[in-house]
Formats: structure tokens, sequence, C-alpha cells
């Protein structure tokens, strides 16, 4: 089954998982990153630009691309607003619940996310925001999202009412040079505020949902626009440009940029993976082993698999029998295709490379490798058929692939 996602369907369900309920706990304190399926914002880690600062409705985890998070926060609040402050790298500013389910209000980190204080209440859900934006140019101005539009002009601790908001607004940024200017990724359009939020207009020519909107130290402004796909502009000229359209009905959530690296962009999608891309947007693959990954390795797999694996799996892992995927012989289920039309993205890469070099208990023509492949070698393989699985693919490799439609 091919991994189309329903059309429009995921609005509603994102706007649904903002407001989710929190688990009860934080017990494990390392975790694959593959179990974590609510990200609600994310950053680069200022100490080691490899990994990422990932908020999550558990708390919040440091990831590698080895595919391991490491729980950061001591409880496992449901972060639902979060921000980093780019000035000030071991200090967050969140809203969402405890682990009990209490409203949080706002809360502020100094510690880089262990422990956390409230600075401003709840007060009868004004100040409970599933969104969340700090000024760059202003660190002060904080604005967040939740039955309306607040801002706080004194670091989070005070907030009164700013404006009306676009109906069913997503996510909201603020503009790299003027406090007053802001973004909201809504489900009808991107829209642009220039007075702190009293009025909005449209800041995208295609009236489509926005699921996301993000404003980098640098000036560019992200947004990904429903059926449209990843586009950037230039603040303040709004010369919009499309980076790629190859999303296959899947989308973008949040975004960070690399600071030392700006075309080294992360991303959380609505299937709850984390991809990456080192071209500024063009191309992506999985966060998880994405060194691994390289053109250099996918070209080195690529002779592999001719060499070793065509023979069964067919050119580009079309399979031994295209039109019936389910075929079978004496030994078993044939050689399945590999390539986005059957289940080879429903295993993670090791789940691959495993079979690779242990072989399978499916079909014993599929035989163990290991001897005259090196464990690099798959790896290589691997790399190589991650290069023709698509973007929709990748997002749902692995278990994620249960939930992907």
């Amino acid at each position: 089954m091919k991994n189309k996602a329903a059309p429009f369907l995921f609005i509603m369900s994102f706007f649904t998982f903002l407001v989710s309920a929190p688990v009860a706990s934080n017990a494990a304190k390392t975790i694959s990153l593959a179990d974590i399926s609510h990200i609600h914002a994310m950053s680069v880690d200022r100490s080691d630009p490899g990994k990422l600062l990932l908020a999550t409705h558990k708390g919040l985890f440091l990831a590698s691309s080895d595919g391991k998070a490491v729980a950061v926060s001591e409880g496992a609040e449901d972060f639902t607003g979060f921000i980093f402050l780019t000035s000030k790298p071991s200090v967050f500013i969140a809203g969402g619940s405890s682990a009990d389910g209490k409203k949080l209000g706002v809360v502020r980190s100094d510690n880089g996310g262990r422990s956390w204080d409230v600075i401003a209440a709840s007060d009868q859900g004004l100040n409970d925001f599933h969104a969340m934006a700090l000024s760059p140019s202003d660190p002060n101005v904080v604005y967040g999202v939740g039955e309306g539009l607040r801002v706080s002009r004194d670091g989070g601790r005070r907030w009164k009412d700013a404006g009306p908001l676009p109906a069913k607004t997503f996510a909201i940024a603020a503009s790299n040079g003027n406090a007053n200017i802001l973004y909201a990724a809504t489900l009808k359009a991107l829209y642009t505020s220039r007075d702190g939020g009293k009025n909005w207009d449209y800041g995208y020519m295609i009236l489509k949902p926005a699921t996301m909107v993000s404003v980098t130290p640098n000036g560019k402004l992200y947004a990904f626009i429903y059926g449209v796909g990843l586009i950037v502009a230039d603040e303040p000229n709004f010369n919009w440009k499309v980076i790629s359209t190859d999303f296959q009905g899947r989308y973008l959530l949040y975004l960070a940029v690399d600071p030392t690296n700006p075309a080294r962009l992360y991303a959380a999608v609505d299937t709850g993976a984390v991809m990456t891309s080192g071209d500024g947007g063009k191309t992506w693959t999985t966060f998880s082993n994405y060194e691994k990954a390289s053109s250099a390795a996918a070209g080195r797999g690529r002779k592999l698999y001719d060499e070793n694996c065509q023979a069964c799996h067919g050119v580009r892992g079309v399979g031994e029998r295209p039109k019936d995927m389910y075929a079978r012989d004496e030994y078993g289920f044939v050689a399945p295709p590999l390539d986005n039309s059957a289940h080879g993205w429903h295993h993670s890469d090791e789940g691959i490379i495993e079979t690779i070099l242990k072989g399978s208990s499916r079909n014993k023509r599929m035989i163990a490798w290991q001897g005259t492949l090196s464990r690099q070698d798959a790896w290589d393989i691997v790399a190589y058929l991650k290069s023709i699985w698509t973007f929709s693919s990748l997002a749902c490799q692995g278990p994620r692939h249960m939930k992907c439609k």
C-alpha cells in the first residue's frame, strides 16, 4: 500500500494533538526517537549543533542522529508552547501542562530545561498557549497563542491581549527586525501583521493551509503551505521562492536551522518523524543516521545493490514480480519490492541491515550475506534504498508506517 496522506484530514488531527492530554510520567531517561510521536517545538543544540532539542508531550529531549533521545527535563511536562532564547542557550520559556494534567501557565527554565519555575499563572486559561514566539529584535517581547493572541513585554511575566487572531492559528513567528511584525500559520492561509496583531493581511498569494512558519537569525522567513510545499523569503521583502514541492501529502510542523551551517535544516513532520536537509530544503532524509546516508554512501550502495541484490529484487528495487508483490514460490514469498511500492520502508535502518547480513526466515533464498558484505557495505545499500524512497516513505519509515495513510 502506498503511503498517501488523507487530504485535509491532517489539519484537524494536527490541531487536536496540540491540546492532547499529557502522559503520566517520564520514567525512561533514554528512548528511541521513533517512540516520540508529538513534537511541539525544536531547536538545534547550541553546544552541539549535531543534536536537537525537542519539546514534546512527554517532556524535553535531546535527540541524536543515532536514533536516541535523552530526557532533559526532570518531569514529563506536556510542552505545547516553547521558546528557545537565541542569546541565552540555557534559558527556555514554555507553556503546557504538568504530568498530572494541571495547566502550567507560562514557565521558565534557566538551567537548560532540567527544572522549571512558573513566571505567569494560567489566569483561568488566558495564559495557556499552544504556540509561542519570541521577538528576535527585542527578547523581552513574547507572543502567546491560546484562545486569542496575547503579548508580554517583560519576558513572559505579565500578559495582555494583543488583538484578534486569524481562525485556527497553528503557529506564530515574530520578525527578526521589528517586534510588531508577526506571521501566523493558519488553516486558511499564511497571514502577517505589521501592528503587533491588531490587524492581519495575507502573507502569501496562494490561500491554502499553512502548517509552519519560522524566522531564522539570518533574516530568512520559512513557511510550509499545504499543496504548495516549503517556501522561503528574505525579510521584509516577501520575495517568496518555492524550495521544494515533493512531499507527497506530508507536511512540516516545525523547522530549525543549524546556526553554523544555514544549509542544514531540520523539520518535525506530521507523522512525528524528524527529517533533515543538507541543501537548504531541496532534498530530505531521516534525521536518524543521516550522516550514513550521504550521496557518496548511496553511490557505493547502488553499485553493491546492482552486483548483489538486483538479480532478485529488481532494477531500482521494483521486486522480483512487480505486478504481484505477494507472489510466492516453493520457498515462500519471492523477493519483495524495496522501493516505495511495498514494505521496504516499513522497516528501520537497523532491521534492513540485519536482514541483509543474517538473512530471512520468510524465504531461504534470502541468504545471510555476512562474510560477503561488511556491515559498512550493508549501511551503504540502505543509503541507496533511502535515496530512491520518497519524502513520504522516509517520514513513515519503521514503526511509524502503522499510522501512515
